[in-house]
């Protein structure tokens, strides 16, 4: 069934974004075999799609496990590019879909803007797991620095 952000998730996004995402035109549409994993296809008929296999869509994602959250935080991101103007096909095709695609440079040379889709879905979801006491490939000041999402992590 297609369904709205529930109010925990909403604020799963207001946690990782701030004020940064439009949250009302977002939906889930939960997807039958073969798909195996959550995307976000772009802007269909006036909403923000996150297509998400039915089988592990939880009614409520704020409930789910952190790894569930952080999925969605991924996913989020995609549809902030998405508000932001970016086209997720072309940015999806130009990134790839190899395990290097999503990996990112941890340095003092890693800039927000020279990062592809995936690797900025990455270091958001990434920042979202350090948010909640998980590793992450950096520290703190480096996800403040390279991420203008969200609030400053506090350490």
């Amino acid at each position: 069934m297609i369904r709205p952000l529930t109010p925990g998730e909403r604020g799963l996004a207001e946690e990782a974004f701030g004020d940064a995402l439009r949250l009302d035109a977002i939906r889930f549409l939960p997807s039958p075999w073969p798909f195996d994993r959550a995307f976000v296809p772009g802007r269909w008929f006036g909403r923000e799609w996150i297509v998400w296999p039915r089988r592990t869509l939880p009614s409520d994602v704020a409930d789910a496990p952190l790894r569930t959250q952080a999925v969605l935080v991924h996913e989020l991101t995609h549809v902030w590019q998405a508000q932001q103007g970016v086209n997720l096909l072309t940015g999806k095709l130009r990134a790839g879909d190899k395990p290097a695609s999503y990996e990112y440079p941890v340095g003092m040379d890693c800039d927000w803007g020279g990062l592809n889709i995936e690797q900025q879905a990455m270091v958001v979801e990434h920042r979202f797991r350090l948010l909640h006491g998980e590793a992450a490939p950096a520290p703190a000041d480096f996800y403040d620095r390279v991420c203008p999402l969200g609030p400053r992590i506090k350490t």
